[in-house]
């Protein structure tokens, strides 16, 4: 006796001795049921009443003594379950006493008659057929929603009876007994879901394919594999397929067995083995409140994931947009666990992971989902949603390489996924359009021969459908999108934000994310657009179908496509940053826009571009639009990114002094304007922000680039003018304008005057070489102020004077040169003509940086070189020295209050008699003076006789500059002090390390990634790009002659080469394996790590499969730089900054807005970019250095607030601290008379007479 549709469907056959009382009339069969039930549902009253003597009432257990009995019974028992939903209670009642027989009352009670023991197993079959009668449909009960309910209620007891029956007494069910029950279920379930009639399918849907395919995955333990039965359950699926709850139950189930089954993939068959939890499975349903927990060996966990993967049939049997909806959430879901790549263990060693699924693996599974929703039903609108989601899924596992085992994907798989991007990039529904954008914007860094091919094609249809975006997000920012309520719906079930307060929207994508997805993809179309132009597309597609008969008139496949310039991206980025309103996205753009103009500068170099039609002007005014425009609305991170852009320009300032000098001026004036403005507003502020010393520190090191790099501003007397003006302000020297909140400008006024340093000593170029020091012993030694180190040897040729202060290390030689003076024409009598009247000059001097070799200028009658600073000054004197500021007196000559102008007057004072009384002895001498020939004068019996003359020229010897100017002591501990002085580096330096990776054969499942060093292979073994791209990195120096910074390398070893670049103020040390075994054993020493990857893997750096694959060092600044090779000489770059100062996934919403590092973006490069290789090795070590450059701020902050105990120290501080403590050291205390005696040589005795 079971459900009637159970024997339609042919599932079982229903014996015709069973349910007698059916012909029985209503009233005869609620009467006996009902005695029934009440007899047999209390038995806790009738183990009572039997025990009690008074009682002579039978129990249960003394009536049902045979097998015959209990069937007697069974038969109103079960027939209650055919009852009206009137006589709800005598089903509950029947539902109690089948749960006690079923064995699974409580715990501590066996509710089973004693004779059903021995027939158990045909008892629990029978059992389940009698409740089954419950699921019939009751057509009496349509009118009335209360009966349906209490109906439903009653249907949901018997199904997690069903459900309970499996889960505790599973393993004790004979395999007939399983084939029966799930023969069963599978009529159940059809009966309630295959139509559309039944009054409880809507109620149940849920729950019974949730027992259904429950029941069928716990069978395995006791069935084993049976086809059979799983064809049946594939074969009735397919008559469920229109109810959304259906398919929401195996997304469910599906993905529980996926994660269980990549899993284990990487737990080992004897750890497996030796922990049962190993083995356990979760399933967490729909409703939340049913979670079936099961153990299943994995031969039995991967069948059952194999045919609950099957089980709802081929995608196309689907009509329903919403359920096909659910289907494509759900496929789309697995295709994130199977390529899901596990985080790196923080701490110990990453075991090893295993291989995992690649692209093609996946597409295998999932593709005909994939391709069916956005292919097939392209034409279709109300499947829009559908194709959107495919796309996603799609451009998802393309983009993302598949966790980086993408070998290559196949022609198949390249051309559908190719044809479905493409449509939906030139789609008009925004849906589409914006699922495509958002999940295909890296699509092009996946282009070459090891991952997907052809992806060329979609250059054009991208930069169209970005246009396309851009122009809808800028119509719908502020407001949120919806196309009507019912999408709105829909797209809520998809997980995106519809709510009134939700942001605004475009396609159901945030505005937000749908930009940063264009600007990533505009990153890679500025170099795609140039790399293929039409005229080569054109005749390659010519050649192509040479020999093919068409039609002439067809437009060609390739050259129809839409096609598009750099200068195009260039005009959207251009245009977006007009309206764009987020801060990363807002550096994203000026980021490109910054490799915009290197890019068409190199162009102008090589005269491949003309500047006639040229966007530069447009994009620094743009770049130089958050500097000037209200910085208040901007957030800091994105001056700081403003400003570090207008810096890297200077890589190309030549070309654009040449080429756009107006846009030079006009970026050093708004440069110069903000650092005015700001530092006013800093110092006179009660509580500036925190960040606003930084940011003009910021803007004085651009302004200090543009100066170094381009000199020939300087000759503007404007440019000269405002520049000094405004560093002269930021430095106040005199501490005319004392911030309110104390050291609030403490980093300006360093930034400012290092900047005036360099604009006074204007050492910018030098060598790599470095430069050889003079250690002699009969060198004098002097310190100044305590802070420089003058050292003066004199000999009988020249006097060597070397200076040595924070900066670096600057060495002189002079020596006098007697020619013609031109005050011989003021003297009388006039001078015969065949003698050239002359006076001893001043001694010519020739200067060296710390970084430029020593050299001897013979300084004569040739005229000096012409540098345009000093020309400046000279031509601009007058001006200069009366120039005033707005704020205080400057060197206006005012009067100033304080002591120290008091005693500078009183100098001035002294000096002027001085001078008066040398002008009156001048004139006087001059009028008796005779004009000879002169004489180079006799040499002085001592050696200090031109080393005053040098010291009293510069000043040193003055009665102003007593105390200033003390002797060092000599000795041998001195000239070890100065040696360690001129060790220590004078400018930033930095480390980077550079791996190069390529592919070995895997073993035992596991992938081998070798690091190639100079051990392992010859330098012929390492590609032809990798090598072009090392030299573009810096020069190659020998580490044992070279006296530069090399970092931890080890100079002691001869022929070893080294790898170093270096600037104005910073030196860079590569740590490259390639080139000698001792790079590698101080790889783990560099701050940024570079990886050159020619390997099939494409692991992201920070998971636990590049842990285990690559097996690298952690680089100190944790940014690591990929470069993946690409075909036609393009790279894809991927940047990982997770646990850096660039990491945005830290922040929160409780961060200050105002932090001076909170949302930096690094760049010029982005993450997923695409390159050519001409501007790859530039870039790339302009991204790294910036990396560096931004982590030692951030260090260096972070202490400053007490937030950690490092703080790296500035060169110059190293410097500073070692010449205080050698001043103090071996300073000689003497007594003014004593110090200026010794520099005089005292007067010979005579020479006694023989008599």
């Amino acid at each position: 006796m079971f459900l009637s549709w159970v024997s339609k469907c042919e599932l079982l056959q229903s014996p015709p001795e069973a349910h007698v009382l059916k012909v029985f009339n209503e009233g005869c069969q609620r009467g006996v049921c009902s005695m029934v039930v009440g007899f047999l549902s209390n038995p806790s009253e009738q183990q009572q009443s039997s025990t009690d003597a008074a009682q002579a009432s039978p129990s249960m257990v003394s009536v049902l003594t045979t097998p015959t009995h209990v069937r007697w019974a069974m038969e109103p028992l079960g027939h209650s379950f055919a009852l009206s939903m009137e006589d709800s209670e005598v089903i509950l009642g029947a539902i109690g006493v089948y749960e006690r027989w079923l064995g699974l009352g409580n715990a501590g009670l066996d509710g089973r008659p004693k004779c059903m023991h021995a027939q158990e197993q045909e008892f629990i079959r029978d059992l389940l057929g009698h409740m089954s009668l419950l699921f019939e449909d009751k057509d009496g009960h349509r009118s009335n929603p209360e009966l349906i309910a209490t109906h439903a209620s009653l249907c949901q007891t018997v199904l997690d009876l069903y459900s309970a029956l499996g889960r505790k007494r599973g393993a004790q069910m004979t395999t007939a007994t399983w084939d029966h029950f799930l023969r069963l279920l599978l009529g159940i379930t059809d009966c309630i879901l295959h139509g559309s009639k039944h009054t409880l399918a809507l109620p149940l849907c849920a729950h019974l394919f949730r027992v259904t395919l429950e029941q069928f995955i716990l069978s395995l333990h006791v069935t084993g594999v049976k086809g059979e039965l799983w064809n049946m359950l594939l074969k009735f699926c397919r008559r469920w397929l229109h109810r959304k709850a259906v398919i929401e139950q195996w997304h469910k189930a599906s993905l529980a067995l996926t994660q269980t089954l990549m899993g284990r993939l990487v737990v080992p068959s004897s750890a497996e083995s030796k922990h049962s939890s190993s083995l356990s499975v979760t399933i967490a349903w729909v409703d939340n409140a049913h979670v079936t927990k099961f153990e299943l060996a994995s031969p039995f966990l991967a069948y059952a994931w194999y045919r609950v993967m099957r089980v709802i049939g081929h995608p196309s049997l689907f009509v329903d947009p919403d359920v096909y909806l659910a289907a494509i959430t759900g496929v789309h879901h697995l295709a994130q666990v199977l390529s899901f790549a596990k985080p790196a263990a923080a701490t110990g060693t990453t075991p090893r992971q295993p291989q995992l699924p690649d692209v093609n693996t996946i597409l295998r599974i999932l593709g005909p989902w994939l391709f069916d929703a956005s292919l097939n039903r392209a034409q279709m609108t109300r499947f829009a949603l559908c194709r959107a989601e495919a796309i996603r899924c799609l451009g998802g596992l393309l983009c993302g390489h598949g966790i980086g085992r993408t070998k290559q994907v196949t022609w198949p798989f390249t051309i559908r996924a190719l044809m479905a991007i493409q449509k939906a990039l030139l789609d008009t529904d925004e849906v589409v359009v914006a699922a495509a954008v958002v999940s295909c914007s890296r699509i092009f860094g996946t282009h070459g021969t090891h991952t997907l091919r052809g992806v060329g094609v979609l250059a054009g249809t991208f930069h169209h459908a970005i246009d396309h975006i851009l122009s809808l997000t800028v119509n719908k920012a502020g407001s949120t999108t919806a196309r009507k309520d019912g999408l709105a719906d829909k797209r809520s079930s998809m997980g995106s934000d519809v709510g009134e307060n939700a942001p605004a929207t475009v396609g159901g994508v945030s505005i937000k994310a749908l930009r940063k997805a264009c600007i990533e993809a505009c990153s890679s179309l500025l170099t795609i657009h140039s790399h293929y132009p039409l005229a080569i597309t054109k005749q390659v597609e010519k050649a192509l179908v040479a020999n093919e008969n068409l039609d002439e008139n067809l437009p060609g496949i390739y050259s129809s496509l839409p096609r598009y310039q750099s200068s195009n991206v260039v005009t959207l980025l251009i245009n977006y940053l007009k309206t764009e309103q987020d801060p990363t996205n807002q550096q994203m753009a000026m980021w490109q826009l910054t490799i915009a103009v290197q890019k068409e500068a190199l162009f102008w170099s090589v005269g491949l571009a003309s500047t006639r039609n040229s966007q530069v002007p447009a994009t620094i005014s743009t770049i130089c639009s958050f500097v000037t425009k209200v910085p208040s609305r901007w957030k800091p991170a994105v001056i700081f990114t403003a400003l570090e852009c207008l810096r890297y320009l200077t890589i190309v300032s030549e070309h654009l002094y040449k080429h756009v000098f107006s846009s030079c001026v006009f970026l050093i004036s708004c440069v110069c304007e903000f650092m005015a403005t700001n530092a006013q507003m800093l110092r006179s502020s009660r509580t500036p922000p925190p960040y606003l010393d930084q940011l003009i520190a910021s803007a004085t090191s651009c302004l200090l680039e543009w100066v170094v790099t381009t000199p020939q501003l300087l000759s503007k007397a404007q440019i000269m003018v405002k520049v000094i003006a405004t560093t002269v302000d930021a430095a106040d020297f005199h501490l005319d304008f004392p911030p309110t909140t104390p050291d609030a400008d403490l980093a300006t006024r360093l930034s400012a005057q290092h900047l005036l340093e360099y604009l006074v000593k204007h050492h910018a170029h030098g060598s790599h070489d470095g430069v050889k020091q003079i250690y002699n012993p009969a060198t004098t030694h002097y310190t100044w102020n305590l802070h420089t180190v003058v050292s003066i040897l004199e000999t009988r040729d020249y006097v060597h004077v070397t200076l040595r202060d924070s900066s670096g290390c600057y060495q002189w030689r002079t020596h006098p040169q007697y020619f013609p003076s031109k005050f011989a024409s003021l003297s009388a009598p006039p001078a015969p003509a065949t003698t050239a009247p002359s006076l001893p000059q001043e001694s010519s001097t020739v200067a060296t940086t710390s970084s430029t070799a020593s050299t001897t200028l013979e300084a004569g009658l040739n005229p000096p070189p012409s540098d345009p600073l000093l020309r400046s000054l000279r031509k601009n004197a007058a001006s200069l020295t009366s120039w005033k500021s707005d704020g205080w007196e400057g060197n206006t000559g005012g009067k100033h209050s304080d002591s120290s102008a008091k005693r500078h007057e009183a100098q001035v004072t002294l000096f002027e008699t001085l001078l008066q009384a040398q002008a009156t002895d001048f004139a006087q001498n001059r009028r008796v003076a005779t004009v000879n020939l002169l004489e180079a004068p006799v040499s002085a019996p001592s050696t200090t006789h031109i080393a005053r003359r040098l010291l009293s020229q510069l000043g040193f010897l003055s009665v102003a500059s007593w105390g200033s100017l003390l002797p060092l002591a000599p000795s041998a501990q001195l000239q070890q002090d100065l040696q360690a002085l001129d060790r220590l580096p004078t400018r930033e330096t930095y480390e980077i390390g550079i791996a190069y990776v390529v592919n070995q054969p895997s073993r035992a499942g596991y992938d081998v990634v070798e690091v190639v060093s100079a051990t392992t292979a010859s330098s012929s073994a390492c590609s032809s790009a990798y090598l072009a791209f090392v030299t573009t990195m810096g020069t190659a120096v020998d580490a044992h002659s070279y006296g530069g910074f090399l970092g931890y390398l080890d100079r002691s070893s001869p022929r070893t080469p080294a790898l170093v670049y270096a600037q104005h103020n910073y030196e860079v040390a590569f740590y490259v394996p390639t080139l000698a075994p001792a790079h590698g054993l101080v790889l783990d020493k560099a701050e940024v790590l570079i990886v050159w990857n020619e390997c099939q893997q494409n692991y992201r750096p920070g998971t636990a499969l590049w842990a285990s694959a690559y097996n690298l060092p952690h680089p100190k600044a944790s940014v690591c730089i990929v470069i993946d090779p690409l075909d036609d000489g393009l790279f894809c770059v991927r940047i990982c900054v997770d646990g850096s100062a660039f990491d945005l996934s830290k922040g929160d919403g409780a961060t200050d807005a105002d932090d001076t590092f909170s949302g930096r973006v690094l760049g010029p490069l982005q993450d997923g970019m695409v390159v050519g290789s001409e501007w790859l090795g530039p870039l790339i070590r302009q991204t790294a250095l910036n990396a560096m450059h931004v982590h030692r701020l951030h260090l260096r902050y972070k202490h400053s607030l007490g937030l950690s105990s490092q703080s790296p120290i500035r060169p110059q501080e190293k410097r500073t601290k070692l010449i205080t403590a050698i001043a103090k050291q071996h300073m000689d205390p003497m007594l003014p008379g004593d110090f200026y005696s010794s520099l005089f040589v005292p007067e010979a005795p005579a020479t006694p007479v023989a008599g």
